[in-house]
């Protein structure tokens, strides 16, 4: 008796943990699948990231420059090929390429147009690439808050 109801226990408590963590996400599914339809490659589109797949992440008590102990959306290529291809057009716009920097200034436009959508100025969309170190998360290329772009765009 003991085991079943040790058992009915413990079960109630993971289920509420993971309802819990859902819910802490559910404030941003608008917002992800806005980026989603915005980063979905379309024929006529100036975004021509060759049919990248993107991986989308909610971070949460993030502290960084811009917010403290917040929320952010982290968006990469879920493919190295990819994440690889998205660093050299960094570099690339870096070093005065102005085909690079036109698809980077539409990425950082996407972030920023899509970040007005957060729920408050205490969470963010980082859009990067996988940094090669083990310690970083993302390198990003287009990062924005609710009312600020963390990374002015330059058009």
């Amino acid at each position: 008796m003991k085991k079943i109801i040790l058992w009915s226990l413990t079960f109630l408590v993971i289920l509420t943990l993971s309802s819990c963590s859902k819910n802490k996400n559910s404030k941003y599914d608008s917002v992800i699948s806005d980026l989603k339809s915005e980063l979905a490659v379309k024929g006529d589109s100036k975004l021509t990231f060759d049919n990248y797949e993107w991986s989308y992440k909610v971070v949460h008590n993030v502290t960084n420059a811009d917010i403290s102990k917040g929320d952010m959306i982290e968006v990469y290529p879920k493919k190295e090929r990819d994440s690889k291809r998205l660093f050299n057009i960094n570099i690339d716009s870096q070093m005065g390429d102005s085909y690079a920097q036109s698809k980077i200034i539409v990425l950082q436009k996407i972030v920023s147009k899509i970040a007005k959508k957060l729920p408050n100025d205490n969470s963010e969309i980082t859009l990067g690439f996988k940094s090669q170190q083990k310690s970083k998360r993302i390198v990003p290329v287009a990062r924005s808050l609710k009312s600020m772009d963390a990374f002015p765009i330059n058009d």
